[in-house]
């Protein structure tokens, strides 16, 4: 079983903050650029400029230490105490503070000899993260269906991508180190979670509290926490949690004792909402009807194995409340 989006919203959060060029309608070689009014809308954002010829070089591909200099435009906050303390990097190194800032969001990291590789293109080798933002509309798939992930990322890729997750996920465009505009959320604001956490699920009646969910229904994902289905959506919508039913500390054991009209939380960096239970069933285990529908109400889907019953599946759902 398995869903992310890190692609961690740290692998969509990158662009390239260049020398100072006056408006986006100055640039000379975007018109009729695929990704045309990507680039523009994200330049008069002021998240992005171009080079000082006039040109934005859409098609240009990016490294790793131009990449995170647009972290900082991005005021995220920081959720940990490390630095940039890397081998090939300097603090007069023209980059470095932007590297620093994403490192201390939790959006970008070194490699195991301590190196963060600068002038590196922007690697590609997080398949759950890719497939989270395939899901959540935020990257589209070249011709023949492919994602030709080992291909670098171009300027005007990233900033599509960038845009896409400003508009899809509404972030405040002023102070978006405080939260996201959470449409149609009940209860809380949105919530500070480690960067591999999706958020955390709580059925308080049968003794599940704040368990963490991580993007990915593989076994090694639900070994560690509730999975996420990459097949469903992240927020809006239908969104499914799978786990064993057995086992280990996060898991769905008591999933068999749920009740109709049980409160379930979920609390994510988008908001907190409270759905209420209204469907328990047994379903076959080849059976993912409910989990790839999609539904224009607010629900969650969470399934779980059935002892000693191999080939069935006890699932539950929620809906939000209004």
């Amino acid at each position: 079983m398995r869903m992310y989006k890190k692609i961690s919203i740290g692998l969509i959060l990158c662009a390239v903050l260049l020398p100072n060029i006056a408006s986006a309608a100055a640039y000379s070689d975007i018109a009729g650029h695929l990704d045309e009014k990507y680039v523009v809308g994200y330049s008069d954002l002021g998240l992005v400029n171009g080079y000082p010829d006039g040109t934005f070089g859409p098609d240009a591909t990016l490294t790793r230490a131009e990449a995170t200099v647009l972290f900082g435009k991005l005021n995220l906050p920081a959720i940990n105490g490390k630095q940039a303390d890397f081998r090939d990097i300097a603090k007069t190194d023209w980059f470095y503070d932007s590297v620093d800032a994403a490192v201390k969001s939790g959006l970008v990291s070194g490699y195991e000899e301590h190196t963060f590789r600068p002038q590196d293109s922007i690697p590609s080798w997080v398949n759950g993260a890719v497939r989270n933002l395939y899901v959540a509309g935020v990257i589209d798939t070249y011709s023949g269906n492919r994602i030709v992930g080992n291909t670098p990322v171009t300027r005007s890729e990233m900033v599509k991508m960038l845009y896409k997750v400003l508009e899809n996920y509404q972030f405040q465009l002023t102070g978006l180190s405080q939260a996201v505009k959470s449409t149609g959320t009940t209860g809380a604001t949105a919530v500070q979670l480690p960067h591999d956490i999706l958020g955390y699920l709580t059925i308080e009646r049968i003794g599940i509290k704040k368990y963490p969910v991580k993007d990915g229904a593989d076994l090694a994902t639900i070994k560690t926490a509730i999975g996420h289905f990459a097949e469903s959506a992240l927020w809006d919508g239908n969104v499914a949690f799978c786990a064993h039913n057995r086992d280990y500390k996060y898991d769905f054991r008591n999933l068999k004792n749920i009740k109709k009209w049980d409160k379930v939380i979920y609390e994510t960096r988008f908001g907190t909402r409270t759905y209420t239970v209204s469907v328990i069933k047994a379903i076959n285990e080849t059976d993912w009807t409910d989990i790839t529908t999609s539904d224009e109400r607010n629900k969650l889907t969470m399934v779980t194995c059935i002892e000693n019953e191999p080939t069935k599946r006890l699932l539950v759902q929620a809906v939000q409340q209004q």
